[in-house]
């Protein structure tokens, strides 16, 4: 099912695909309305609805009647990869450029992503800041994503760090779609981190990877805490599937290089929060003094609570990742 609202005689230079499913109306609506405040013109936007209880056609038509927008729609859920596949396969633009729908983008983004694709001599992935909404209080778990990823992005900026194919995330990446296509796209066996295997992919293209501090978006998530204690297993597990399927990538070397550099203090709690018993315990307590710790303001403290609870969740659900898939491949015939 599509829907076509492109407005007459528009060259479209770049698209914007979304995927979506399920979001708030309200969420969706601003995402789409500070689209339309773009600085740049010549640009569409696709929306790819993954199977919605409530389609999204019909109030995107009713808002925007006279926008250069598409909209398809999947009658069941194929995923986020799948979807942001059917949105590309569906543009006849030079570029495109990912965001997620509950992303409110700076006027500049489409901007600034297109001015780095078009004035390349080469192949290149155009990168841009996932930060959270200004002046907004987050909840303290929001926070600690919002934190880790806003000092990487500082680094960036200044130069400390370098962008790469790791810090490929489509709530903010820009790519040309001849390139995109030469690598197949998204991996749609991949359910989380599909873009950072992507990114991946694309480098080993030839492509070279630029950030622009100015291609902002503020990410108005709405994740619950029951939703985010499930994520550092879900990555753990999708961190050895990548490397499974992708073995040149050295994703698990480069995890664990990572995890052996963390604080002191995360790798003695490992140790010590082994047990079952000692693990449950200490997520649990680290949530709950984490919470009152926001609370109270005393958000340096806060952060350090959330950030054992990530590690402790990853570093078990990777241990046991692993050895499943060891003992797999030690059953496999010869």
């Amino acid at each position: 099912m599509m829907a076509d609202m492109r407005g007459p005689g528009r060259d479209t230079e770049l698209d914007v695909v979304i995927a979506t499913r399920d979001r708030p109306a309200d969420k969706l609506a601003d995402c789409l309305g500070a689209l339309w405040r773009q600085s740049f013109e010549h640009f569409g936007v696709i929306v790819v609805d993954d199977g919605s209880r409530d389609p999204v056609a019909r109030r995107v038509e009713a808002s925007h009647p006279t926008r250069p927008i598409r909209v398809i729609r999947n009658a069941e859920s194929a995923g986020p990869a799948a979807s942001r596949n059917k949105g590309v396969a569906l543009s006849d633009a030079p570029y495109v450029l990912f965001i997620d729908d509950d992303c409110i983008s700076h006027p500049e983004l489409v901007a600034r992503h297109h001015a780095a694709l078009d004035r390349a001599a080469g192949p290149v992935v155009s990168l841009g800041p996932i930060l959270s909404p200004p002046g907004r209080r987050l909840p303290p778990w929001t926070h600690w994503d919002a934190d880790r990823l806003g000092r990487e992005y500082a680094r960036l900026g200044r130069g400390e760090s370098t962008p790469a194919w790791t810090h490929c995330y489509t709530g903010n990446l820009a790519v040309r779609r001849a390139d995109f296509l030469a690598i197949d796209g998204f991996d749609e066996r991949l359910a989380r981190q599909e873009d950072i295997e992507l990114g991946f992919r694309l480098s080993r293209l030839g492509c070279r990877f630029a950030f622009d501090p100015v291609a902002v978006v503020w990410h108005d998530s709405d994740r619950t805490l029951r939703n985010w204690t499930r994520i550092p297993a879900r990555s753990a597990h999708f961190d050895v599937l990548i490397d499974q399927l992708v073995p040149d990538s050295g994703r698990l070397s480069s995890v664990r290089a990572d995890l052996r550099h963390r604080h002191r203090l995360l790798r003695l709690a490992r140790r010590v929060c082994r047990p079952p018993v000692a693990h449950r315990c200490a997520v649990t307590g680290a949530i709950a003094a984490g919470c009152l710790l926001h609370a109270l303001h005393a958000d340096r403290p806060a952060l350090a609570a959330f950030s054992l609870v990530w590690d402790l969740e990853y570093t078990r659900a990777l241990a046991e990742a692993t050895s499943a898939s060891s003992g797999r491949l030690q059953r496999r015939p010869a």
